[in-house]
């Protein structure tokens, strides 16, 4: 019992020991084909910089079509050090042949924790197929690309404030299996920026969750 106990500590204290002011968010990747499409994604994450440092949290993604053409997307994050990101975002799709969707959005996240902030502009572009034969798989990739303005504090340097600013590059993958209306989904994300090393900056993130799959006209 006792011997439990101890991994299980090690390995919260793994997860805590980080600083990280940002790490790959897992957006969901929600291949709207028309008016009416809603997506509601949720799950449960881990970020880590290939080092000892990481954390683990809990995420939630709300898409929705509003004309054939417009979208508009809502996410939040929040991980065990009690570290917050949201974003919103709207965006263009088009549904193609052998259900192809493409998607680009355009948004704006903000992010705060406990010794450190940041905002991000950004524009993403997807591109996936969706209800592939029996099993209604999903599956696409994820182009982000956009701008971090970052500040952190340093209490050894009493709390001077430190700009950490830079452009950054995260591609994600996904994929979802099950049934037509709720299906079991997986994402990996990775990120590349020049800001700060990976100190500050977990380069890579896994995710596990839902994604249910409603029509407008079907829930009003």
């Amino acid at each position: 019992m006792k011997a439990h106990l101890y991994k299980i500590t090690a390995i919260v204290l793994i997860l805590l020991n980080g600083c990280a002011a940002y790490y790959p968010q897992m957006v969901d990747i929600p291949l709207i084909r028309e008016k009416g499409d809603i997506r509601i994604d949720a799950g449960y994450f881990l970020a880590h910089n290939f080092d000892e440092n990481g954390t683990a949290g809990v995420h939630g993604t709300f898409s929705a079509g509003l004309t054939n053409m417009v979208a508009i997307q809502g996410y939040i994050n929040m991980d065990l050090l009690g570290r917050l990101h949201a974003q919103g975002a709207s965006g263009l799709f088009k549904g193609l042949e052998n259900n192809a969707v493409i998607e680009l959005y355009g948004g704006y996240g903000i992010g705060a924790g406990h010794d450190n902030n940041y905002s991000l502009a950004f524009s993403q572009f997807n591109v996936g197929k969706t209800d592939v034969g029996g099993a209604n798989i999903d599956y696409g990739l994820g182009l982000k690309g956009g701008y971090l303005f970052c500040n952190y504090e340093n209490s050894e340097e009493y709390q001077t404030i430190h700009q950490k600013n830079g452009c950054m590059f995260e591609p994600s993958l996904f994929f979802r299996v099950g049934g037509r209306r709720v299906k079991f989904c997986t994402k990996v994300n990775y990120l590349w920026t020049k800001t700060v090393s990976d100190v500050y900056y977990y380069p890579l993130s896994v995710s596990l969750g839902v994604n249910i799959y409603l029509r407008k006209n079907k829930i009003l």
